[in-house]
């Protein structure tokens, strides 16, 4: 019985770190532009709301409710983003990216719809202009 229970609790343990939690809690969002011709920025949205910018000089909202830091992990999650050089983009082209605890997903060009609707959704969270 005791072997059933500690195989238990190491399978939790195991679907826990494959969610991307960490002892210390969840990590940071992270998105941006980087490369190409354009001066590029990074945003981090800890979660606690609060935002930072490194970068380009852009407006931003510098703190989200919590609430809304869970709903966009959730998106990025259930998004099954990819990774991707779209057809007909040139390497001038700047990669934009979204960060995920130890998950990074980068696109150069406009070709994967799902990254590209988080990517939006990531902007106007930090209303990000």
């Amino acid at each position: 019985m005791r072997v059933v229970i500690l195989l238990l609790a190491l399978s939790v343990a195991a679907a826990v770190a494959a969610c991307g939690a960490s002892a210390a809690g969840p990590t940071p969002i992270g998105f941006g532009v980087t490369g190409g011709n354009l001066a590029g920025y990074r945003v981090t949205i800890e979660p606690n709301g609060s935002v930072r910018l490194r970068g380009e000089p852009l407006t931003f909202r510098r703190q989200i409710r919590p609430a809304r830091v869970r709903q966009l992990r959730s998106e990025i999650q259930r998004a099954h983003l990819a990774t991707a050089i779209c057809a007909g983009s040139l390497p001038d082209f700047s990669t934009r990216y979204i960060r995920l605890g130890d998950r990074r997903f980068a696109v150069r060009g406009r070709c994967e719809v799902p990254f590209n609707r988080v990517f939006s959704d990531l902007e106007k969270a930090v209303a990000l202009r």
